[in-house]
Order: C-alpha cells, then sequence, then structure tokens
C-alpha cells in the first residue's frame, strides 16, 4: 500500500491523520466498488506529493509557496474491516477516529461508502459533545429512516442517524448541493429539523464566499467542532462518474475546491467518501478527491486570509 506521509522538520504545530476505509457493504441502493477507493486515491495522491521538496509545495492557485515543515500528514493505512458485520466495522472506525482526535491529529478519511460518516461523527462528540456542526456535500439527503432493504445504518442513513441517535443540533446541520426529486416526508423533517439546504442553483447566484460565510455561521453557532464530510457525487457526473449514485445538475469540481478552501480551516473532522473506481473513467474521481483532501490539508495547515475572515462568528 502506497502510504501518503509528510514529517517536517521544525517543531509540529498541526497534525493529520490519514486513515482509509475501504468499505462498501452498506452501500445496499447504490453500486458496490467504494472499498477500493482509498488506495486508488492515494494512487492519485501521490502526484502531489511527490511535489513536495524540502518540506515546501507550490499552491499555484493562490499562487504562494507553503512550508510544511511545521506539519505532520501520517498515513495509517486502512482500517481493518471485518466483511459482513456491519456494527463490528464501524466500531474499528469510531475507535480510530477517536484515538486520532486524542493524539491531536485532524482526521482524514478517505471512504468507502458514506455509512461511514456516522462512525466518524460519533467519535467527534465523544471528544466534543454534541454540540458539534456537520457540512454536507452531496447529491442525496441521507435522510433515510430505516427501510427493511436498508435498515437504520445504511450509506443513506448517516446524518438522520447523528441526529436522532448522538443528538446534534440539526440547526447545525448544513447541507450543499442536494438535488433533482425526492420524497415528500423529506420536506416536512428538514422544516420541522431546522436543516439548512443550499442547492447548487443557490451556490451558482448566491456566489462561493456568501455560501462559505452563511454555511459557516450556521455549522458555528454555539458548536465545539465541525465536521466536512463530502460525497464525490456532489460534483456533476462529468466530473465524477466514478461515484455511488450519480445526479445531473451538481456542482463543478472548481465550486467543491474553492468552497472547501474558505470551510478548511474552521473544520475539526473531515471525510471524502463513495468514489468508486469500479465505474470511474480516467481516475477522474480518484483524482478530484485526492485534490480534495490535499485542498482541505493545506487550507487548513496555511488560511487564505479570505477563509479566516468568512467566519464571523
Amino acid at each position: 500500500m502506497e502510504r501518503l506521509n509528510i514529517r517536517g522538520n521544525a517543531d509540529i504545530t498541526k497534525k493529520y491523520g490519514i486513515l482509509g476505509i475501504p468499505w462498501d457493504e452498506d452501500a445496499s441502493h447504490g453500486r458496490p466498488g467504494s472499498r477500493f477507493a482509498p488506495e486508488k486515491i492515494r494512487q492519485n495522491g501521490k502526484w502531489i506529493f511527490d511535489r513536495i521538496e524540502e518540506g515546501k509545495v507550490l499552491d499555484l492557485e493562490d499562487f504562494r509557496l507553503i512550508d510544511l515543515n511545521h506539519a505532520e500528514v501520517c498515513d495509517f493505512g486502512d482500517i481493518e474491516i471485518c466483511s459482513y458485520d456491519h456494527f463490528e466495522t464501524k466500531k474499528r472506525i469510531f475507535d480510530k477516529v477517536k484515538s486520532l482526535h486524542e493524539e491531536n491529529y485532524v482526521p482524514v478519511i478517505l471512504g468507502g461508502d458514506c455509512s461511514v460518516t456516522y462512525p466518524q461523527i460519533q467519535a467527534l462528540c465523544e471528544v466534543y459533545g454534541n454540540e458539534i456542526g456537520i457540512v454536507h456535500f452531496d447529491g442525496h439527503l441521507d435522510l433515510l429512516d430505516s427501510t427493511p432493504i436498508q435498515g437504520e445504518f445504511s450509506h443513506s442513513s448517516s446524518i438522520r442517524r447523528a441526529v436522532d441517535r448522538l443528538g446534534v443540533n440539526p440547526k447545525n446541520i448544513v447541507q450543499i448541493g442536494c438535488r433533482c426529486y425526492n420524497y415528500p416526508s423529506y420536506y416536512e423533517y428538514i422544516l420541522g429539523q431546522g436543516i439548512t439546504e443550499i442547492s447548487p442553483r443557490e451556490l451558482y447566484l448566491s456566489g462561493i464566499e456568501a455560501v462559505a460565510s452563511k454555511t459557516l455561521d450556521i455549522a458555528w453557532k454555539g458548536a465545539k467542532a465541525v465536521l466536512v464530510t463530502i460525497d464525490i457525487d456532489v460534483l456533476e457526473g462529468i466530473y465524477a462518474p466514478g461515484s455511488g449514485a450519480n445526479e445531473t445538475g451538481g456542482l463543478t469540481t472548481f465550486e467543491l475546491q474553492e468552497i472547501m478552501k474558505y470551510l478548511a480551516p474552521h473544520t475539526t473532522s473531515f471525510n471524502v467518501t463513495e468514489v468508486n473506481p469500479a465505474y470511474d473513467v480516467n481516475d477522474f474521481s480518484s483524482i478530484a478527491a485526492a485534490k480534495l483532501f490535499f485542498d482541505f490539508i493545506i487550507h487548513h495547515y496555511e488560511p487564505t486570509k479570505r477563509a479566516l475572515d468568512a467566519k464571523k462568528n
């Protein structure tokens, strides 16, 4: 397994723990294959890591030299999953992510289907209490209660379980990119709970900076920590053909990476999920995921002024 590590030469001020989760047993209404994503994302991330010389890398998009000599990026490999045992696997994810927090690493999780988000939220709540915010990028709501086929802990239920099992305040949840059409019952649930929906249309019309500022205000209001979770199908299918379930009308890669740069400095835990190499084209989805997690690390480690100014409270 290719590992992606950075060890600075000076006093370490920020630490990031990469953890792969090769799990897709809960993609019951999607396409299996995301178990292969962590290694494929690493392979594509290596192109970026190889450009680090003497602890420095050029950020062409903001045209600045990033000195990583005060950073540690430690790739902890993949969780050892327990095939066909959802609860044991999720316990292992919870335990490892919790230990990353306790050792002062910012978790950078590479899924796997997005059911892995629930134990990551659970670990965040264990460390910070349930006063947390969630920023959820996805083409789908992940608010399913339960069905005979999917049960209560599938890749369609992570956000709902965070509310009803972990007590996360839904008024601190922002969902960005959900689209197309869905069941009427979700309308009443979203309104009743106070979850904030930001459609691709709102992002396009309002602009990245305005949406980032709004998102941070909502997610951080009274919160002690914030998780950012990205299902790769938040992107339009042409940018991420290899996903669990594509929906038309999604974000562009540029929009997603730019808003992430605003959110990164204010994020406590991060993941990218649902990359499916079995359905990908020329690794487009894995390349996007690799860029996103490296963007997260760089902009968390050395934020831009515009990103620091975006959080008002």
